[in-house]
């Protein structure tokens, strides 16, 4: 399984926002769907890099997080295996546990 460092600020957008495609152009649907899941779909081990953005929505990270376990393409557990976060900016070291935390509560809803 190789190692992919997918940065959401340099890959994706410095200001993600929004929780479906309608939304906007840096929605979680689009993040997941465009970026995390072929990666993760091709065997991937993803480090998951924090520093840049300027905040991440919540709507952003659950569509990402929940939704890849809401719709049963992956369990916690395996999202876990699969994906680890890079983050040194103090004020965006929250953000893994609250990822984590929508990832628990789709998978407690089933």
């Amino acid at each position: 399984m190789s190692n992919v460092v997918l940065s959401i600020a340099r890959d994706f957008s410095a200001f993600p926002a929004g929780r479906v495609k309608g939304d906007g152009p840096f929605t979680g649907e689009h993040f997941r769907e465009d970026k995390l899941l072929p990666l993760l779909k091709k065997g991937a081990h993803v480090i998951l890099d924090l520093d840049g953005v300027e905040g991440l929505p919540s709507s952003f990270l659950e569509e990402i997080f929940g939704g890849l376990v809401r719709k049963k393409i992956f369990t916690l557990q395996e999202l876990k295996d699969l994906i680890e976060f890079r983050v040194t900016e103090p004020e965006l070291t929250v953000y893994p546990n609250i990822a984590w935390r929508f990832a628990t509560a789709a998978q407690n809803a089933h």
